[in-house]
């Protein structure tokens, strides 16, 4: 449940200048763009003599605006999975994970003090294992608060359900443009399961806009109270069709 997890929020779209990192948006993509967003993540998880390796080799991410508010969203997870128990490997297996289909819409502009906001619904769709599981489901509240020309303010709160149980997950990102073509960004994230763990993490990066169309984003995070440890790549795309 936790890799999928990180499967889940493992994108990012703020207008222009793109930026590609694991908060979600608070705003859709403008009408008739498709965003494309290939990304690459190596995450590293040991619990005890436990460990476990995940590799998305990549996953795409489209995001679609059929107006300047509503976005039809479709990601494809697919991933490496390999299982140690004793540093000794005991399964490994290459697979697409739930995939996800939804919609994004704008709930309200930014004003003052509220911050812009999007509510996003997703439903996932077994396909590894679709003969047993049933579609789960994913609602977040995306927010978005600009601080200065430079700095901005995104943080997300959402709910994910599906077979194997519940999890509550909160992202909250600091991004800095430090000039037309680099930013940086960094953020905490963390999620809940089944009212059990609330685990940490902290992730930071920078992005490099490689034109108006073309960004590429480079982070690693941290566990803060678990021994988790990811590298990560984003390169996304956007064109009118």
């Amino acid at each position: 449940m936790r890799l999928f997890f990180f499967a889940i929020v493992a994108f990012l779209f703020i207008s222009l200048p793109i930026f590609s990192q694991t908060v979600e948006p608070a705003m859709a993509v403008d009408r008739n763009t498709l965003q494309l967003e290939l990304e690459s993540l190596y995450v590293m998880e040991k619990d005890g003599a436990d460990r476990v390796n995940s590799w998305s080799i990549p996953s795409v991410l489209m995001r679609y605006g059929i107006s300047n508010s509503i976005e039809l969203q479709l990601n494809i997870p697919y991933l490496r999975e390999s299982i140690y128990e004793d540093n000794n490997a005991v399964n490994s297996r290459t697979f697409l994970d739930n995939v996800q289909m939804g919609v994004s819409v704008n709930l309200w502009e930014e004003q003052g003090a509220l911050p812009q906001a999007a509510l996003m619904a997703r439903a996932l769709v077994p396909v590894y294992d679709y003969q047993t599981s049933e579609i789960g489901t994913l609602l977040a509240l995306n927010f978005s608060n600009t601080i200065s020309n430079q700095l901005s303010l995104n943080y997300n709160l959402g709910w994910i359900n599906d077979t194997e149980g519940n999890s509550a997950y909160y992202i909250a990102n600091l991004s800095w443009e430090i000039s037309q073509t680099i930013h940086s960004f960094v953020e905490f994230f963390g999620s809940t399961y089944n009212k059990i763990d609330m685990n940490h993490n902290i992730n930071s990066g920078v992005g490099f806009n490689l034109g108006e169309s073309f960004c590429l984003d480079l982070s690693v995070a941290s566990g803060l109270n678990q021994q988790m440890l990811f590298f990560g790549g984003v390169l996304t795309y956007q064109f009118s069709i």
